[in-house]
C-alpha cells in the first residue's frame, strides 16, 4: 500500500501535495483544540464540569500513528501481491474519479520496391480511450471526550491500538479490491474492476469444459509431470498468444503450495528437488508467491511492469482528526486512501495479466 515516506516525499509532487493537505488538517485540529481550551476552562470554573482541556494530541502521537501505518501496510493478508503491485504504482490527482488515457493502434504499411515511390494509400493511427475507476477507501475510529479525559496518560496507547486495527482493515479491503474489484462502483461508464474480473485480464480455464486444461494443481494425485506439462504448454501458449516475452510473477493458493512441496522425484524418471523449485526453472516464471487470498485450485499473475498493470494512487494512506466544535464532542479519526487498478492491453486486447477459473 502507498503510505507517506521520506523517499516518496522527495520524489513525488503528488505525495508532497497530499502531505501538505494532511498536515493542514492536523494543524486545524490542533488550532481548534487550542481555541476551545478557554471555553472549557470557563465552563469548569462556572459549572464545576470535568473537562478535557489538556487533551491535546502531541506531535509524538501523530508520529506513532504514521509509523503504525507504515508497519501495518507491510504485513501479509494480501500484501504478498500488493507489495509487488505498489512498486508499479502511478500517483494521480485525487480529483480523477475515473482516470482516462489513450490507446493507439498499429499503423503504417511497409512496401518494398526499387523506386522508393510514396505508396498510393497512406496509413494513419487510430485511437481509443480507456479509463480506470479510482475509488476512495476510508474507515474511522473514535474515543469519547470522557474516556479521553479519564485515560489521559494511557490514551495514546489506546489510539495506537485503534490505528493498527483500522489500518489493517483498510489495507485488507484494498487488497481484496485489487483482486476482485467492486462492480457496484461506476462512474461515466467506468466500472470498479480488479484483476479477476477485468475485461483485459486473461482467464485460464482449469476445468473439464471444452477448451479447459482439466487439471487440479492442488490435488496430490496430479503428477509433477502433468503440472510441468500444463505450464510449459497451456500456460506458455496463453502467454505466446498475448505476445508476452517477459517472465511473470505467479501467485498461488496455500493448497497449491503444499502440493508443490512434494519432491519432484516421485514422477517418472528421477528429478531432484521439490515441484516448487522445479517450476522456477521455467523461463516464463520470474517468481512464485503464496497468498491466503486464494484457495484451492486458484492462481493469478502478471508481468511485473507498469506497461501491463499499475495501481493508480489518488491518495496515500493517511490519518487525520475531525475538528471538534463542542467540548463534549468525541475525538474522531479518519483513515483514508484512494486506489484503482489499471490493467493495460494493446489495441488488439493482448495483455500480460491472467487468472485461473474452473469451468466444468
Amino acid at each position: 500500500m502507498r503510505y507517506f515516506s521520506q523517499n516518496l516525499m522527495a520524489n513525488s509532487r503528488p505525495h508532497q501535495a497530499w502531505w501538505a493537505e494532511v498536515s493542514a488538517q492536523r494543524e486545524a485540529f490542533r488550532m481548534g483544540e487550542d481555541a476551545m481550551a478557554p471555553l472549557m476552562a470557563n465552563m469548569a470554573r462556572n459549572y464545576g464540569l470535568v473537562t478535557n482541556a489538556a487533551a491535546v494530541l502531541p506531535r509524538d502521537a501523530w508520529l506513532e500513528m504514521d509509523t503504525i501505518t507504515r508497519r501495518v501496510m507491510r504485513d501479509d493478508e494480501g500484501q504478498t501481491y500488493m507489495a509487488d503491485l505498489m512498486a508499479l504504482a502511478r500517483p494521480i490527482h485525487i480529483g480523477k474519479i475515473a482516470f482516462k488515457y489513450r490507446v493507439a493502434s498499429d499503423s503504417g504499411t511497409v512496401r518494398r520496391s526499387l523506386s522508393g515511390k510514396v505508396p498510393e494509400v497512406l496509413g494513419k493511427t487510430d485511437y481509443d480511450y480507456r479509463g480506470t475507476l479510482v475509488p476512495i477507501f476510508n474507515t474511522g475510529y473514535g474515543r469519547s471526550w470522557r474516556e479521553w479525559n479519564s485515560l489521559q496518560s494511557e490514551n495514546f496507547d489506546a489510539l495506537s491500538d485503534d490505528q493498527e486495527s483500522h489500518t489493517a482493515a483498510i489495507r485488507e479491503d484494498m487488497a481484496d479490491y485489487a483482486l476482485d474489484g467492486d462492480t457496484t462502483l461506476t462512474f461515466e461508464g467506468e466500472v470498479g474492476y480488479g484483476i479477476r474480473n477485468h475485461p483485459y485480464a486473461k482467464s485460464i480455464n482449469l476445468g473439464s469444459a471444452v477448451g479447459g486444461a482439466n487439471i487440479d494443481l492442488a490435488d496430490p494425485n496430479t503428477t509433477a509431470d502433468d503440472i510441468d506439462e500444463f505450464f510449459t504448454q497451456t500456460f506458455g501458449a496463453m502467454l505466446d498468444a498475448n505476445l508476452v516475452t517477459e517472465a511473470v510473477n505467479l501467485y498461488i493458493s496455500p493448497e497449491i503450495a503444499r502440493n508443490w512441496d512434494r519432491q519432484y522425484s516421485g514422477s517418472a524418471g528421477f528429478k531432484g528437488g521439490r515441484i516448487f523449485d522445479f517450476m522456477l526453472t521455467n523461463r516464463r516464471i520470474k517468481s512464485i508467491k503464496v497468498t491466503h487470498k486464494l484457495s484451492g485450485n486458484q492462481f493469478f499473475g502478471f508481468v511485473p511492469s507498469s506497461n501491463y498493470i499499475r495501481p493508480l494512487i489518488g491518495m496515500a494512506a493517511s490519518t487525520t482528526a475531525a475538528v471538534r466544535l463542542n467540548p463534549v464532542d468525541d475525538y474522531n479519526f479518519l483513515v483514508m486512501a484512494a486506489m484503482g487498478i489499471d490493467i493495460r492491453s494493446d489495441w488488439n486486447g493482448k495483455s500480460g495479466v491472467f487468472y485461473s477459473v474452473v469451468v466444468n
